[in-house]
């Protein structure tokens, strides 16, 4: 047998070697695990809250002021006569309050026994009260009469008062413009101890233009 030389024999055990190490290695290389993929979270959405825009603020009320009550030449108040009547116009709690009125008594002791007091025409009549003495059949009422025609069903008292008995009136327009055509106006009532009439006579003389001036005073 034929002999390999020594540095040919060593080589060969070297490339053997190599090769079975070579081989080694890579068997036992570890696997290289794939790359893990990240996918980001979505963007959360956002809040209802912030998507819905503020609601506008209701406007603020709209405050209308009524115009203070004033009088010619900025009078507190006017006392005029028109005939037999007087006209008396004042501001009390800011507001204008009218009226026309008559009255009768007694001049000595100035004591009032008879008065009626008209107030503003509104709504197509004319309110207002008639004071009468005491001493009447109150259950009885009272009759109003116009140059001796009655004017309406009578009256009822409503109730009495340190200087009287009171009896509301109410005129409708009809009525006014009568008594400013007429002469006077009579107001009777039954007296309680004698059972006769008391009668109290309105002189009309000046009813129109009181009661006109009150329409535009109070306007």
């Amino acid at each position: 047998m034929k002999q390999i030389p020594h540095l040919t024999f060593t080589l060969c055990i070297a490339a053997l070697f190599a090769a079975g190490a070579g081989h080694v290695i890579a068997q036992e290389q570890p696997d290289v695990a794939p790359p893990i993929q990240i996918t980001p979270p979505a963007p959360k959405a956002a809040p209802k809250a912030a998507q819905r825009q503020a609601a506008p603020k209701p406007a603020a009320p709209q405050v209308t002021q009524t115009p203070a009550a004033q009088l010619p030449n900025g009078a507190s108040s006017i006392n005029e006569t028109y005939g037999d009547w007087t006209v008396d116009c004042r501001i009390a709690d800011s507001q204008k309050q009218c009226v026309l009125s008559q009255a009768q008594g007694n001049n000595q002791t100035g004591q009032r026994t008879f008065a009626i007091e008209l107030r503003m025409p509104k709504d197509g009549k004319t309110d207002g009260t008639i004071l009468m003495p005491f001493g009447l059949r109150l259950d009885a009422g009272a009759i109003l009469k116009l140059d001796d025609q009655s004017l309406g069903q009578g009256l009822r008292f409503s109730t009495c008062v340190p200087q009287g008995c009171l009896l509301p009136v109410s005129l409708p327009t009809v009525a006014t413009d009568a008594m400013k055509q007429a002469k006077h106006l009579t107001v009777a009532s039954l007296s309680i101890s004698s059972g006769e009439a008391v009668t109290f006579n309105v002189s009309l003389n000046g009813f129109a233009a009181a009661l006109a001036r009150i329409g535009a005073l109070g306007g």
